[in-house]
């Protein structure tokens, strides 16, 4: 007797949509990102993914809608800041900002990721040859260091001759391929590509590393994986670093044997034991490896201390719904504003408690999924789940350093991931076949 497994059913089944929706744009991300479009694609696609099908799981849903509901607190926040501050008009325009647009386009990307299967081969495909993408670029940008050009960027795209002052427009509408930043005391040369800052490319090259691992082509696997190497590398970002080293050694735990594991606790204790003999201070060690990290691009590590400081006082000023959007620069040249470069940060100066709480309980359910998923899996997935999870671990990581809403579409693909892996069936229908069936069942009715 055959079981009944629940199957993700499509809302409007009259758009035919499925993963090689998706597919094709991340394949097709070159030729969006060189006309300053690609956020605005990135949105149109994940919505239409998200609006015509949804996921068959429960724990996918909860996960989708808890990041959602980040989006909505925040606005919710932002109003009631605006008619603290006399400011409701203000209040009310951050439906727009993407301090509330990421967080939902987060959840949506997750939602339309369990209900469409974009955790599949045809993506982690795309995601590859994204890979692949990236190694040109960077051939490119090598070309442009050896002839001595400071910076190699293109502003003459849409959004910035529309809008050539606008933030957001110099962030996710123009076209760059690397920038110059001091780093060790020196100008270095920093790629960004199609992402709105060089941190996110190196967030953006963990997650094309850690997918592309799933390809069962070695070639196109290869390919994957060094271009996303290369992201994380040439971001110069030590955020970036420190988390790719993370992932390898979860990697190799979540999947060593039991006998393995317990080699390496006693390894470990052992080396916790002769060190402590030796009378080596490993504590002091690590204080001493943080200030290190920290003299690398002194400057960078000042103004977010500085940034940090703001954005705690002005939490406390409001706790309960923060002051509903990011504050002014604490740089007068510089972009610097008070409750960005940090999602723990910047929820509680935007959101305060609420909507920082919102965010807590997202990244929990995410994470408690991930292992109930692993501790299920049943199909053949286990290596797509760790996955999932060495990325739900990386955006943990990445958000007391970074604003995680900033980078939910340029970064779609490890939140679409996430939604994928969550899901224990894949749908065994694509859109297209739905659509098909709507218009058989209309002609016999």
């Amino acid at each position: 007797m055959t079981v009944p497994v629940a199957q993700s059913r499509p809302i409007f089944p009259r758009l035919a949509a499925d993963q090689r929706l998706y597919a094709g744009m991340l394949r097709y991300t070159v030729v969006f990102w060189s006309v300053g479009l690609l956020t605005l694609v990135q949105a149109i696609v994940i919505a239409i993914l998200a609006f015509t099908r949804a996921p068959a799981g429960q724990l996918a849903r909860m996960v989708a809608i808890s990041w959602i509901s980040i989006g909505v607190l925040q606005f919710v926040a932002s109003i009631l800041a605006g008619v603290w501050r006399e400011q409701a008009g203000q209040g009310i325009m951050q439906l727009a900002s993407f301090g509330v647009l990421g967080w939902i386009m987060g959840g949506l990307a997750i939602w339309a990721g369990a209900a469409h299967g974009l955790s599949g081969q045809p993506v982690v495909r795309a995601v590859s040859i994204l890979g692949g993408v990236i190694i040109v670029l960077a051939m490119i940008g090598a070309v442009g260091v050896s002839l001595g050009l400071p910076r190699l960027v293109l502003p003459y795209t849409l959004p910035m001759l529309i809008a050539p002052n606008s933030i957001s427009a110099q962030l996710y509408g123009s076209l760059a391929i690397y920038i110059p930043e001091e780093t060790f005391g020196e100008q270095v040369t920093r790629l960004i590509l199609f992402y709105p800052y060089t941190t996110a490319l190196g967030l953006g090259g963990i997650g094309i590393t850690l997918i592309s691992v799933l390809e069962k082509d070695m070639r196109f696997r290869l390919l994957g994986m060094t271009g996303g190497l290369i992201a994380v590398v040439f971001s110069w970002s030590r955020l970036s670093l420190g988390a790719l080293l993370l992932c390898a050694l979860g990697w190799i735990w979540l999947r060593a044997t039991f006998k393995l594991r317990l080699l390496f606790v006693f390894l470990a204790l052992f080396v916790l034991f002769a060190i402590s003999i030796v009378g080596f201070d490993w504590p002091a060690a690590l204080m001493s490896i943080q200030d290190r990290i920290d003299g690398v691009r002194a400057g960078s590590s000042l103004a977010r201390h500085l940034i940090y400081e703001k954005s705690w006082e002005g939490f406390l000023q409001s706790p309960i719904f923060g002051n509903g959007w990011i504050g002014p620069s604490v740089h007068p040249k510089e972009i610097l504003p008070i409750g960005s470069h940090s999602t723990v940060y910047g929820l509680l100066y935007t959101g305060g408690v609420m909507t920082f709480a919102a965010f807590v309980v997202a990244i929990t359910l995410t994470l408690a999924s991930g292992v109930v998923r692993l501790l299920s899996e049943k199909s053949g997935r286990s290596d797509e789940v760790i996955v999932m999870l060495l990325l739900s671990l990386t955006l943990l990581f990445f958000c007391k350093y970074e604003s995680l809403f900033s980078i939910t579409l340029p970064c779609s693909y490890i939140f679409t991931f996430i939604g994928g892996a969550l899901e224990p069936q894949r749908p065994m229908r694509s859109s297209a076949d739905d659509a098909d069936r709507f218009k058989r069942t209309r002609k016999l009715s």
